[in-house]
């Protein structure tokens, strides 16, 4: 990974490079940053320059053989350590040397990896993973090595949220007194999630989400024949998650259309019994897609907010998504629209949250029920 394939945060990517320039390079970094942000890619990027027989002044060279062992994740002075799911040694499906595999594979695809998508790709549940002691004792023994290529050893933990309390202990000293030209690099989503004895050991840097133009950029170069609005639309609706974009972009925007058109006729109409029938269907849906509704929901409704006011930015991805946003336009006001989007945000927080979907959807659908009915 290099700092080029990374869009947005050149300032950071500065910064990191200057640590190294000036010799000033902390022992135990923490990248603070929200789900699909650059969090990971950063860290294995600031990784590579640490070690690139021939870095230059903006990068790493790609092309030495660390930079090389790098890209594949197979460098032998670098650590990977993330969440596993716990259970005894002896009901284990997988050895060590086939999670390593299947998360370097994961990472190489896709360098903003969020933990959905690992844990769907291991088959467990979230609530399942775990960093063990058992892998701290691998660190520390991993490290009275010298290193193999040098000049640095690079421990990259992903997600300490994950440490289990008695493997956080273990690692404390190592942490602050590591061996001459160890870097540890943590790599989280929830700082406050994060015991606090790793926290006070470790320089942190928070990485904001990417822009909304970072990732229009970003679909831009890599499916060059996608519509301009689509790009908009996905870079809207991904609030600055660079892996929710990609699946954004795997959805059928159609179906995510007829769907809102549906329900917002039902709630204008004061049809309870369909949209009771719509509540139970969207209890169904995993949580992402029902937060990808929500999301979708407000885009439309922000773009009918800008269409009364004759704004420019209103159109969509489809014609008929254009073609619904000006005819329901014209039959709501903008203090409808905007109580509209206090329910829709209302009920995206309490799903996000693990509120009964059913509850939540059905709830909010009367509430613009009645909106509707205010007039």
């Amino acid at each position: 990974m290099q700092f080029a394939k990374i869009p947005d945060h050149y300032a950071f990517k500065n910064a990191l490079i200057r640590m190294v320039a000036t010799d000033k390079v902390a022992h135990a970094q923490l990248f603070i940053g929200p789900t699909g942000s650059a969090n990971l890619a950063l860290a294995l990027a600031f990784a590579t320059y640490l070690n690139c027989s021939s870095s230059k002044e903006t990068d790493s060279c790609g092309n030495c053989f660390s930079c090389a062992s790098m890209g594949k994740l197979t460098h032998p002075d670098l650590q990977l350590v993330f969440p596993k799911k716990t259970s005894s040694a002896i009901l284990e499906p997988k050895s060590d040397g086939n999670y390593l595999e299947i998360f370097r594979n994961l990472v190489k695809k896709n360098p903003f990896l969020t933990l959905e998508e690992w844990a769907t790709a291991m088959h467990f549940d979230r609530k399942q993973c775990q960093i063990s002691k058992k892998e701290v004792g691998k660190i520390i023994q991993q490290l009275s090595l010298k290193p193999f290529m040098g000049p640095y050893k690079v421990v990259c933990i992903w997600l300490p949220e994950y440490l289990h309390h008695t493997a956080a202990n273990a690692l404390l000293k190592t942490l602050e007194e590591p061996p001459p030209y160890t870097v540890f690099l943590l790599i989280g989503c929830n700082s406050e999630k994060i015991l606090p004895t790793i926290r006070s050991r470790a320089q942190h840097h928070v990485i904001p989400p990417f822009s909304e133009e970072a990732i229009e950029q970003i679909f831009r170069n890599i499916y060059s024949d996608l519509d301009g609005h689509r790009c908009k639309e996905i870079a809207f609706l991904a609030q600055g998650n660079l892996s929710k974009a990609f699946q954004l972009f795997e959805q059928n925007l159609e179906e995510n259309f007829d769907y809102f058109s549906q329900w917002i006729r039902c709630c204008y109409s004061g049809n309870l019994i369909k949209l009771v029938a719509q509540s139970e269907i969207f209890y169904k849906l995993s949580i992402e897609a029902q937060k990808n509704f929500f999301t979708y929901a407000l885009q439309m409704s922000r773009a009918t907010l800008l269409g009364k006011f004759n704004d420019p930015l209103f159109q969509m991805g489809l014609p008929a998504e254009t073609t619904f946003i000006k005819k329901f336009g014209l039959n709501v006001t903008i203090n409808q629209l905007k109580e509209i989007i206090t329910q829709l945000m209302q009920a995206y927080y309490y799903v996000e949250r693990n509120g009964n979907a059913k509850m939540v959807y059905l709830h909010m659908s009367i509430q613009i029920t009645n909106v509707f009915a205010s007039v």
